[in-house]
């Protein structure tokens, strides 16, 4: 059982990292082909929206998650406690976020 468990952590730590690399990366600015919907929205679109506002919120949003999933680690919480609040977080982020950018 010890086994298992800490390849759980070691697992869950270096997916948390990941995820924060890749939120400053999108945050820097160095990350915009990964924003899903920028990346493939015509100019036209992509003129709708404030490209510093999405950065921002979207490493926010990244960090959150992140942070739900630390929560979860480090206080040993079942799975789908995590699945419900990681979707909540989701789903309020999206909506807060479609209006925050827009021009």
């Amino acid at each position: 059982m010890r086994i298992s468990m800490s390849v759980d952590l070691i697992v869950g730590i270096a997916c948390t990292v990941v995820a924060l690399i890749l939120g400053l990366l999108i945050m820097l600015g160095l990350g915009d082909n990964l924003i899903s919907g920028y990346n493939t929205a015509s100019e036209e679109k992509k003129a709708r929206y404030n490209l510093q506002r999405l950065r921002m919120s979207t490493g926010i949003i990244i960090f959150v998650l992140t942070a739900v999933v630390w929560l979860t680690i480090l206080l040993q919480l079942p799975e789908y406690s995590t699945a419900i609040v990681v979707g909540v977080v989701a789903v309020l982020a999206v909506v807060i976020q479609k209006f925050y950018v827009m021009k």
